[in-house]
């Protein structure tokens, strides 16, 4: 696979035509004498936007949104026919044509609001000036999207322009809009080009800390050494906001203490070490209220769900956008290691830990009200087990949950009739188990097609297995793509592939939905890590393979999740 500036080609195309060398225009006569007054847009989304919507929502009406134009001057509707955004064969982006409208006579920007039918919104801003029988090629999608909202703050918007009636303040000139989107690009986009995994620590000696990775480049571009917490654990996982402004990662995982800690990613580029003496400039809030291992965010990115491991336990509830603790779910008092959101932000899955359930909420409430045992809406028994990797399914149906307990026991319990050791596939409506492949998993990601689902199996740093029959250490890849379908057939979701990193053990993956690569972190028996970049671009072949790019790099201490601005974390 070739290393393609793809994500700086995304973030900078769709934003605003006026930038030097982004995005283009064409103008020139049309043949119908009734266009002749209006502008037409043509475009597609950034690559990875549509993630595994295209494929799943599409049906038969072969399409899985729609776009239209907004006057950013007064917020009125511009197009009156949306375009309608068609999949592309990869499953995770698309492409409209045809968006036409009469320009604005006084022109402040254009915003191109692509809905998506999974609910997911993208905004993008065309700050040149649009002129009659043109076309105008663009892209929408989330870094679009997060430029949108940054030039909205810049111009002291109320709102987010492309929401319904917001519009810039009145004398705002088109030459304002797009001197906005230029100072905010150049801000922006080198933290929309940044990855990071998140390199827990231990005991003893043992320095957690952060490896920053260049999305474009795909390569490490350092790692910083949390100096002043040797000896403690901080978060498996972490979430970055979709400005790449902020990271969200707790400290004191596992001990008496802990607290959800707000960094700065500025920081991140300019120290190689976080320490007392510079601590202030990495840490903008800080809640203790304890930490554990999940951290996992609503798809908007408002809310951000996160266990903890200290006495009472439970999943702590914060409102991202506010920086405000909301509440905890009490959860059986237990700390869940994973968690996920539907895609409308409704529903919230995880674990009883050790109790060996799979559960859900109903958390249309927040932020008013953190849910309780009342609002539960989901209970599957699995009967035995650590229960240590959660992921949903894109079509929000079915629920991937993964217990990593072997050998099975004998005899299991009473509860059961069939063991769970391996990933279940549980059907959310019935509240029942449809499928159990065998394994050991130790976390998920789903591929941005929708079609694999990864299983990252971890026993021991160590690929030599330990146990007869173990399924020991490797990088699992499962075919889900029958679920996509009205009427999936459960005998289809198979172990197709196995990537094995011998005399390492694997920890978390994560594919980069904008470039395809996938990421993987693994250590030693040291516990020292190392990243892996693979190619899965022939997963879908008669004989499925996987490529490793590159040779693997050095990572920082236990590397776990992998994760990608306004992208939930692996």
């Amino acid at each position: 696979m070739k290393k393609l500036s793809r994500l700086l080609w995304a973030a900078t195309t769709v934003v605003s035509l006026a930038l030097s060398g982004c995005g283009s225009t064409s103008a020139g006569p049309t043949n119908s004498p009734a266009a002749s007054s209006k502008v037409t847009i043509n475009g597609s989304l950034e690559p990875g936007a549509a993630k595994s919507t295209a494929k799943a929502a599409a049906g038969a009406a072969g399409s899985i949104g729609t776009v239209t134009a907004i006057d950013a001057a007064t917020g009125a509707v511009l197009s009156a026919t949306p375009a309608s955004i068609v999949p592309d064969l990869s499953g995770t982006g698309g492409s409209f044509s045809g968006l036409s409208f009469t320009p604005p006579s006084s022109q402040a920007g254009v915003i191109l609001k692509a809905t998506l039918s999974n609910g997911k919104v993208y905004r993008a801003l065309i700050a040149s000036q649009l002129a009659a029988a043109s076309t105008v090629n663009a892209s929408v999608g989330p870094n679009s999207d997060a430029i949108v909202t940054a030039v909205s703050g810049a111009l002291n918007v109320t709102g987010v322009l492309g929401d319904n009636g917001v519009k810039v303040p009145s004398g705002t000139k088109l030459a304002d809009v797009a001197s906005a989107v230029t100072s905010v690009s150049s801000a922006l986009l080198p933290k929309l080009e940044t990855g990071y995994v998140i390199d827990t620590g231990g005991n003893g000696s043992a320095v957690p800390g952060v490896t920053l990775l260049d999305r474009v480049a795909q390569a490490i571009v350092k790692t910083v050494r949390f100096t002043n917490q040797v000896g403690t654990r901080i978060g498996h996982f972490a979430n970055v906001t979709a400005d790449g402004s902020e990271l969200w990662l707790c400290s004191g995982q596992g001990g008496a203490s802990g607290s959800m800690n707000v960094y700065d990613t500025a920081a991140f580029k300019n120290y190689s070490t976080l320490n007392d003496s510079n601590q202030a400039s990495f840490i903008k809030h800080s809640f203790p209220k304890g930490c554990g291992v999940q951290n996992v965010q609503s798809p908007d990115g408002r809310y951000l769900f996160a266990s903890v491991d200290q006495a009472p336990k439970g999943v702590n509830v914060f409102d991202v956008k506010n920086h405000a603790y909301l509440g905890t779910i009490t959860n059986g008092n237990t700390a869940p290691h994973v968690g996920a959101i539907s895609a409308d932000g409704t529903k919230y899955y995880t674990t009883t830990a050790g109790s060996s359930h799979a559960v859900g909420y109903d958390i249309s409430g927040l932020p008013a009200k953190v849910p309780g045992d009342a609002d539960k809406v989901l209970d599957v028994n699995l009967g035995y087990g650590s229960l240590h990797a959660v992921r949903l399914h894109p079509n929000g149906k079915y629920l991937f949950v993964g217990n990593n307990t072997w050998p099975v026991p004998s005899p299991l319990p009473s509860t059961i009739t069939a063991a769970t050791s391996g990933t279940n596939v549980i059907d959310i409506a019935t509240q029942k188990i449809i499928a159990t492949i065998p394994g050991r998993p130790h976390n998920y990601a789903i591929s941005p097609d929708g079609k694999y689902l990864l299983v990252t199996e971890l026993s021991s740093p160590d690929c030599e297995v330990s146990l007869p029959g173990d399924p020991g250490n490797r990088l699992q890849f499962i075919d889900i793509s029958t679920l996509a379908s009205a009427t999936p057939d459960a005998s289809k979701i198979k172990d197709i592939y196995h990537f094995d990193t011998p005399g390492y053990g694997g920890s978390h993956a994560s594919w980069d939905p904008t470039t395809g690569v996938l990421y993987y972190s693994v250590y030693d028996t040291n516990n020292q890590g190392w990243l892996f970049l693979l190619d899965t671009a022939n997963l879908a072949a008669a004989t499925p393979s996987v490529t490793q790019l590159g040779s693997k790099q050095k990572i920082g201490w236990a590397p776990h999740g992998v994760l990608f601005p306004g992208i939930n974390g692996d």
